[in-house]
């Protein structure tokens, strides 16, 4: 069985990311899940246990903004930003800061999906 948890770069499939579903935010605004937080365009971070590349990006654009690239090809697959405090579509919250582009990474199935395919 494959492991689903990786987040890859999408043009040279390099891993980013090893251990999607400890720092995968989906966060709810109120009662129902905030259509901001889908993964269709998305994969938003927890700040808390962000890998040590993303964090060393970070900290050398001293917590403002910027772009995160893949260290194998030099493309684009994230940006981050800690200034403007972005809301979600319905207002009720702010969204994460880091996030990857899911154009831009393969995101991995989630657990369901892969054993409702089978």
């Amino acid at each position: 069985m494959p492991n689903i948890e990786h987040i890859k770069c999408h043009k040279c499939r390099n891993i980013l990311l090893s251990d999607f579903a400890s720092i995968y935010s989906s966060a709810l605004c109120g009662d129902q899940k905030c259509s901001s937080y889908s993964t269709k365009n998305f994969a938003f971070l927890h700040e808390d246990n962000l890998p040590k590349w993303i964090r060393l990006k970070i900290e050398e654009e001293r917590w403002t903004r910027g772009k995160l690239y893949c260290e194998n090809c030099g493309c684009k697959v994230g940006t981050f930003d800690f200034v403007s405090g972005r809301k979600c579509e319905c207002g009720n919250s702010v969204l994460p800061p880091v996030h990857f582009i899911s154009s831009q990474v393969d995101v991995p199935i989630t657990l369901n999906l892969f054993q409702s395919i089978k």
